[in-house]
């Protein structure tokens, strides 16, 4: 009786937490739609002068530059398809920090998500097993002394 009391107390309370975070969270002032788009772009075009970085996380003159034409390509009304394209046409494909979708750069995405799904189901499984042995009366096999 008291585990199954302290069991809701103990859900009750997550549930006020997690509106309580929920109601936080929507209060916060949005971002201009143009300085969400800008960061947005800044953050997966990659700096032409670096291994691996942004251009968001770059302070190279040519990460400086991208970003001034990214912002200025954002106020003209371009795209953000058109932005990337234009990212693509003057570097590569190798432009953008963003996965291509197929083949190997799928794998890598789809084969962790898998594992952790797999993981938790088999957890899943296991508690539910679990609570079905506690739940089940022992029977006592003939021939035994209790």
């Amino acid at each position: 009786m008291m585990k199954a009391l302290s069991s809701r107390i103990a859900w009750a309370l997550l549930l006020v937490i997690a509106i309580v975070l929920l109601l936080i969270g929507s209060i916060t002032t949005p971002v201009s739609s143009a300085t969400a788009r800008i960061s947005h772009l800044d953050s997966i075009i990659k700096c032409p002068a670096c291994e691996d970085l942004s251009i968001t996380q770059s302070d190279a003159p040519t990460s400086v530059t991208l970003r001034n034409e990214v912002a200025g390509w954002v106020h003209s009304g371009w795209s953000d398809q058109r932005i990337e394209q234009e990212v693509v046409a003057r570097y590569g494909p190798s432009g953008l920090l963003l996965p291509s979708g197929s083949g190997i750069d799928a794998a890598l995405y789809a084969i962790p998500l898998g594992a952790i799904a797999v993981a938790a189901l088999s957890l899943g499984w296991f508690f539910w097993r679990r609570q079905l042995r506690r739940r089940s009366p022992v029977v006592a096999h003939a021939g035994t002394s209790p």
